[in-house]
């Protein structure tokens, strides 16, 4: 299989051997960061379209372990083109990353079957996630059966290893104290101590004093109120910054990095992958 890759950084510790296909338009505004971020980390192959792939898997001599579909419109990945993947390489885990405009079609359009589903801002924190439970010596979520609704982005079989650069405890900003108590209660799972910083609604109020090494920002559709509390939580808060919004859009990263934050989850989140982001000493970048 031709090789497109660039040379393994060392984000993420990321076994240089497992072989990615990556099919679709990746250069794409939505995918070409994530894309970008993977090629560097993985043995990397990439082709336009279904019929490309399969003229390549024809010839390879070792198959993929992942195949990455894009799809930037509902319906650009049909069923047949899953099924005709699938015949042809039955060992790989097929994985669709989803364009903004592919958020409505689980509701009402017939998505394909037996791929990981995730969207285009996913992408990175979930292999972050992936990658360090085969680090760990554990099974990695790609490889677990897809026989739930989150197949291949959650797992009851807890990480618990010590984490990568030391998370002594987290900030969260969050309006709700039932949002905050929901994360502690996550990340405490975790073996990781959470402070809650209460959001002041007429003004934006001094970060308070807290031993802690990272933050987490809860937010909403990024307002402009919002955006000027995240700004400040980063200026005043010790270490990696993350933000979790409603369905982020390419622009509301930009300025989430703007602002200050590492990298941005959307709601509702996978714990095991906003961990896994939290507890790194370097996040894979998510900047369009």
């Amino acid at each position: 299989m031709a090789n497109t890759a660039t040379q393994p950084t060392d984000v993420d510790m990321i076994d240089a051997k497992t072989h990615v296909l990556a099919i679709g338009d990746w250069h794409h505004r939505e995918f070409a960061k994530p894309a970008a971020t993977l090629s560097g980390s993985c043995v990397w192959s990439q082709v336009a379209t279904i019929d490309q792939a399969c003229g390549l898997l024809s010839n390879c001599l070792q198959p993929p372990e992942l195949i990455f579909l894009a799809q930037s419109l509902p319906g650009q990945i049909r069923q047949q083109d899953v099924d005709r993947l699938q015949q042809q390489v039955p060992l790989a885990r097929l994985v669709l990353v989803a364009g903004t405009w592919c958020e409505g079609e689980l509701r009402t359009g017939t998505p394909p079957s037996g791929v990981i589903r995730l969207y285009w801002y996913e992408l990175a924190t979930w292999w972050q996630a992936a990658i360090r439970r085969q680090n760990a010596g554990l099974c990695p979520l790609w490889s677990l059966p897809l026989d739930h609704a989150q197949a291949g982005r959650w797992s009851s079989e807890l990480l618990r290893s010590p984490p990568i650069g030391a998370i002594s405890s987290v900030l969260i900003d969050a309006a709700d104290y039932s949002v905050y108590e929901t994360l502690s209660d996550a990340l405490a799972t975790y073996t990781i101590q959470s402070h809650w910083n209460g959001r002041d609604i007429i003004a934006p109020i001094p970060i308070k004093a807290a031993p802690t090494t990272a933050g987490i920002w809860d937010g909403g559709q990024l307002s402009s109120r919002e955006l000027a509390r995240l700004t400040h939580f980063c200026q005043q808060t010790n270490g990696l910054i993350l933000a979790l919004l409603d369905f982020p859009r390419v622009e509301h990263i930009k300025q989430t990095r703007a602002a200050g934050a590492a990298a941005v989850f959307a709601k509702p989140y996978i714990v095991e992958e906003l961990v896994a982001a939290i507890t790194k000493q370097h996040v894979t970048e998510l900047r369009p």
